[in-house]
C-alpha cells in the first residue's frame, strides 16, 4: 500500500504505518477505504456491510486494520502548550471513552452500538467515527461476539483519546 507519491512526506495515519511495515514484500492483497468527509452514520454502516458481504464471498482470509480515534475534540491552538500534547481535553470526553473502553471488555456491545450515534456526536468522533461504524458493521453489529483485546493502555493525543484494541473473530 503507498498512501501518496510525495517522497517529502512521512507515513501517516494508523492503518497505512501497519501495512508499510507488515507487508513490504506486497504478500497480502490490500484495499484502502477512506470515509467521504461528510458521510451519515447510515452510509458508514452500509459501507461496512458491504465489506462484511464481501470478505463473506471471497473465501479469503481477511484482516480489517481501521484508525480511528476514541473521543477526537483537539486542544485549541490558543491552548497548545507541552501538556496539550498528553491530556484530553475534555474529562467528559475521557470518561465516556473509559466507558466505552469497559463495554468492549465485557462484549456488551448492543449497549455501545445504541450508544454510538450520542457517541460520535457529543464527544467530537473524527469524521463521525465512521470509521468506527464500519468496522462494527463489518464485524455483523449486534452479532459481534467476540472478544475485544486492549494492546495497550488509554492514551491521549494533542487532546483525543486513543488506544489500540484488537477485535477478534472465530475462524
Amino acid at each position: 500500500m503507498i498512501a501518496h507519491q510525495v517522497a517529502s512526506l512521512g507515513l501517516e495515519y494508523g492503518t497505512v504505518v501497519p501495512m508499510h511495515y507488515l507487508n513490504r514484500d506486497g504478500f497480502a492483497k490490500a484495499v484502502s477505504v477512506a470515509s467521504p468527509l461528510f458521510t451519515s452514520f447510515e452510509e458508514s454502516r452500509i459501507l461496512g456491510e458491504a465489506t462484511r458481504r464481501a470478505i463473506d464471498e471471497s473465501g479469503e482470509r481477511v484482516a480489517i486494520i481501521a484508525s480511528g480515534s476514541l473521543s477526537h475534540r483537539l486542544w485549541p491552538n490558543k491552548k497548545l502548550g507541552p501538556e496539550a500534547w498528553t491530556s484530553v481535553a475534555s474529562e467528559f470526553n475521557r470518561q465516556v471513552d473509559l466507558r466505552v473502553l469497559e463495554l468492549w471488555q465485557s462484549r456488551r456491545y448492543r449497549e455501545f452500538l445504541d450508544m454510538l450515534p450520542d457517541y460520535a456526536t457529543k464527544c467530537n468522533g473524527e469524521g463521525g467515527m465512521a470509521d468506527t461504524i464500519m468496522l462494527f458493521a463489518a464485524l455483523g453489529w449486534y452479532d459481534y461476539r467476540g472478544a475485544a483485546e486492549q494492546l495497550c493502555d488509554y492514551f491521549p493525543s494533542s487532546g483525543s483519546g486513543q488506544v489500540n484494541v484488537e477485535f477478534h473473530v472465530e475462524a
